[in-house]
């Protein structure tokens, strides 16, 4: 099994559950749930995560249907497992990149925020494609530009301020697939004979912005790097992103735009 460039291991998937979960995710896990078609009798989940969109999955197709929700961090699945009861979903350790499931297995293929951390991107769309049955639906989103999820850019940019060193080739890697021609190429390469790639614009809240910082340094191993370079660095860095949210987003709770791109395609 390949591994992920991005480390979601040790304290990160409970800080990401924690605090970007309800800010960052539910709200897309709502939508994207919603634009499931038909009634699927089996629903192929990719880059699962901690089960967000699972248990919304479970809900909208009903206990006579299925779902297999699959993820390369067991980490992330420890915490999917700890939500989601619903019998009919089986949670899997996988690589989206090699999918063990025969050709044509499924009636609905999606994955919420996950392609960006493939090594081989393409190939996750392929394996996609080859899974779902001819006539199935398949979902995907992604990040749109840092700059336009204005919360996580202010910390990025906050933290490359106060890094001495060069960030890990892992750092910004969720915002880099916001490029909506290159989407629908992947979706076409794969073997679609159409696509359509919208942008979607929601509303994200949270309690506090310190919630907002601590879920987007604590939640990735950045913050490794920057305690690497003086244990109170990650409290200034914490202290700075909250001050300019709150001068350029709003004071607490804060409420900001949250913009992505989804992806939908028919075998």
């Amino acid at each position: 099994m390949a591994t992920t460039p991005f480390p979601f291991a040790g304290t990160i998937p409970g800080i990401y559950e924690q605090y970007l979960g309800p800010y960052i995710f539910e709200p897309y896990a709502v939508y994207i749930t919603s634009r499931i078609k038909k009634a699927p009798q089996n629903v192929l989940e990719i880059a699962a995560g901690t089960g967000r969109v699972s248990r919304h999955i479970a809900e909208r197709i009903g206990s006579n249907a299925t779902l297999t929700a699959i993820d390369i961090s067991p980490a992330m699945l420890h915490i999917a497992k700890q939500q989601v009861h619903a019998p009919n979903v089986e949670f899997l350790e996988a690589d989206a990149q090699a999918l063990p499931f025969p050709d044509n297995s499924f009636d609905t293929v999606i994955c919420q925020f996950g392609f960006m951390f493939l090594p081989d991107r393409q190939k996750g769309f392929d394996e996609a494609y080859r899974v779902l049955k001819p006539g199935g639906q398949f979902l995907f989103l992604t990040w749109d530009r840092a700059e336009n999820n204005i919360t996580y850019h202010i910390c990025h940019q906050t933290v490359l301020q106060y890094l001495k060193a060069p960030p890990p080739p892992f750092y910004g890697k969720p915002y880099t697939m916001y490029d909506p021609d290159a989407l629908r190429s992947h979706v076409m390469n794969a073997g679609f004979t159409n696509a359509t790639i919208e942008k979607i614009t929601l509303q994200g809240e949270t309690p506090t912005a310190m919630h907002a910082a601590t879920g987007f340094i604590e939640a990735n191993a950045i913050a490794d790097e920057i305690v690497k370079e003086g244990p109170g660095l990650l409290q200034t860095i914490k202290d700075a992103v909250v001050a300019k949210i709150h001068a350029q987003v709003s004071k607490d709770p804060v409420r900001s735009e949250l913009n992505a791109w989804l992806g939908e395609a028919f075998k």
